[in-house]
């Protein structure tokens, strides 16, 4: 519970320790057999600011046992010379028993709240050191997964791209197709090796633990997606802003390339033949694409699967922008990010991992900790500065209020009825009222009122003593 390797750890600083112990202890078993009445409560008071101001110093076992001794010690043989018999002795040890736990007490009570704290820091420390290992150990399975991912992705989908690339290139090349069909051919091949260009980044990125939000195309531009779009047949009309490249930051810009590549692919494969509007403006610190294309509402040429706008969504969230799709007549994409954007922490993932949560559970706990302990202190404080203030305005009031001017005494005669002179004294006796002045007349009641306000120099008194309500006897008792 104490702290056994208590600070400075010098030999000559445990040494002096150790004698300012002793002293201390010595002193109160000294002073325990020697007071009483309000010598004791002040003793016993002195006693716990002592211990409450040791325990500040974190002291060690050894030296609270020291401060013990010397003080039962101290006690025992004050109590023996003060009445040399074994019940002085006995009388002395009690005595100092009771100091020595007033002393020893707050000493402890600091320790247990002390090394409650540390254990409970301990704790805390252990279950992040624990979910660190266990988001150490998510992220090796997740790294895990992207690389069979890559691998199935690169020995699947790629050899397949490579394949047709191939193929369609031999048949590009073979005279007795016509020319209309070479040249398709030759879209074709290009295509499927742009594909398998892009699927090969995509490799890369799952690989290298990139995030990919800042991945190019393959180092295409607005203008290339645009005429490799018209080149496959998708009839598009554009309105760009002057040097829109240049405004945009690489996150900003390669989001647009992604957002224009999902709009186009959209529109080839859902409404087919129809002409597409694309528009990027600079609005302020912000840039907005809007794709927009009529919307059949027939079946699409080939399947959805949504995929594309739910990552595509994610990738402008993680940029501080947004992404809104709109069918009415027709379909509408509209992004707008930051032109500078780059992408927030906050925004990469879609959970708190271990390691953060007992972090927050930690601050948190921390938070209330300290909320408690300041309640602890504030409430005895304020209600120990209540009592005293309300102590402060009844004396002030008291002192106050006990005036009896002395014209008012003097209209005051032995026989009056109370119900007679009850205007004449004042709303409440006196604090401290000297009652062994002089002597009470048998069976009678008295009240004291002082002459004039004064706090702590008392004037001259008036008492005025009863007898079934009527006034026995009038006295004044002069000013000390």
């Amino acid at each position: 519970m104490l702290d056994n390797n208590p600070t400075p750890h010098t030999r000559r600083a445990r040494n002096t320790h150790t004698t300012v112990a002793a002293v201390v202890g010595a002193l109160l078993g000294v002073a325990s057999p020697w007071t009483d009445g309000s010598g004791l409560v002040l003793l016993g008071t002195i006693a716990i600011i002592v211990g409450f101001c040791a325990s500040l110093w974190k002291p060690s076992f050894g030296v609270v046992m020291v401060a013990v001794a010397a003080s039962l010690v101290a006690a025992t043989l004050c109590g023996l010379i003060s009445s040399p018999s074994w019940v002085g002795a006995i009388l002395g040890l009690v005595r100092g028993t009771i100091y020595t736990l007033c002393l020893v007490v707050p000493v402890l009570t600091v320790a247990a709240l002390r090394g409650r704290r540390a254990y409970l820091q301990r704790g805390w420390d252990l279950a992040l050191a624990e979910a660190r290992e266990h988001d150490a150990r998510v992220e090796q399975a997740v790294m895990r997964e992207k690389d069979e991912m890559a691998s199935e992705i690169h020995d699947g989908l790629g050899h397949r791209l490579t394949l047709i690339a191939v193929q369609a290139g031999r048949l590009s090349l073979d005279d007795t197709l016509p020319a209309t069909a070479r040249t398709k051919l030759q879209s074709i091949r290009a295509n499927a090796a742009a594909a398998s260009d892009e699927l090969g980044e995509t490799v890369r990125l799952l690989t290298e633990r990139d995030s990919g939000i800042t991945a190019s195309l393959s180092n295409l531009g607005i203008e290339d997606v645009l005429e490799r779009a018209q080149s496959s047949g998708i009839e598009v009309n554009s309105t760009l802003a002057p040097d829109i490249e240049r405004l945009t930051n690489n996150y900003s810009r390669a989001a647009l390339l992604r957002a224009l590549q999902e709009g186009l692919t959209n529109a080839a494969k859902h409404a087919p033949g129809t002409k597409v509007n694309i528009d990027i403006d600079i609005d302020g610190d912000d840039v907005e694409l809007r794709i927009r294309n009529p919307d059949h509402g027939t079946t699409p040429s080939l399947p959805m699967t949504g995929h594309g706008i739910v990552a595509l969504r994610h990738r402008i969230g993680i940029l501080g922008g947004t992404l809104n799709v709109n069918r009415s007549e027709d379909f509408t994409l509209t992004v707008r990010l930051p032109r500078s954007a780059t992408p927030s922490s906050a925004a990469t993932s879609t959970h708190q991992s271990r390691t953060e949560l007992v972090t927050a559970s930690d601050s948190s706990s921390n938070r209330k900790r300290r909320r408690t302990a300041r309640t602890a202190w504030l409430v005895p404080i304020l209600l120990l500065s209540a009592a005293a203030l309300s102590a402060i305005g009844y004396f002030a009031y008291a002192n106050v209020a006990s005036v009896l001017p002395p014209e008012r005494f003097a209209a005051i005669n032995t026989g009056d009825t109370r119900i007679k002179i009850e205007l004449l004294l004042p709303a409440v006796e006196m604090l401290d009222a000297p009652r062994t002045s002089l002597a009470q007349p048998p069976r009678s009641t008295c009240e004291f009122y002082e002459a004039s306000i004064s706090f702590f120099d008392r004037d001259d008194v008036f008492r005025i003593c009863f007898v079934n309500n009527r006034v026995l006897a009038t006295d004044t008792i002069p000013a000390p």
